[in-house]
């Protein structure tokens, strides 16, 4: 009789347990709204593409993002990502149609395993002279004009796809 009571008592006791997990009530950890559901928009410019998303405990924006051509063959993108969420967010992957590009950290964006760190309340400028770089294999492929498929990869936001103007130097 005891055996059967304990797992009468167990069972509901874990499926209450497996809920409160699910549904993020159990944890004091960062919680996001489910896929689909979190505020965004986006805007294409001659000058880049802005993208800007919200909902639980993500609060990104990316200014100006657009593929510079170097002289050589090389290309980078280059963009502003601005974190106002609550926890440090980061870019774990960066691919321009389809090809994974080199993340690359700088002193204020260090790179660790998990990507480019981009602290709360902080703008990272991929890019920039100090800032930190998103190199792309594949830039002696592009050409300038037109918009180029891209899939950033955030460790809270979650997957971003945007389609950013290719410009030459």
């Amino acid at each position: 009789m005891r055996p059967r009571s304990r797992a009468a008592i167990a069972l509901p006791a874990l499926a209450l347990s497996a809920a409160l997990a699910l549904s993020g009530c159990a944890s004091g950890g960062v919680q996001r709204e489910l896929p689909g559901t979190a505020q965004s928009s986006a805007s294409v410019g001659a000058d880049g593409t802005d993208y800007s998303v919200q909902g639980r405990n993500v609060d990104l924006r990316i200014d100006k993002a657009a593929v510079h051509l170097g002289a050589t063959g090389g290309a980078q993108l280059e963009m502003g990502v601005t974190n106002s969420g609550p926890v440090t967010e980061h870019l774990a992957l960066a691919a321009v149609q389809g090809k994974v590009a080199t993340l690359d950290g700088a002193a204020d964006n260090a790179k660790s395993v998990a990507g480019v760190l981009i602290g709360s309340g902080s703008t990272a400028s991929f890019g920039a002279a100090n800032g930190p770089k998103v190199v792309l294999t594949n830039g002696a492929a592009l050409k300038p004009g037109g918009t180029v498929p891209v899939m950033l990869q955030f460790g809270i936001a979650g997957m971003v796809r945007i389609d950013v103007p290719v410009l030459a130097n």
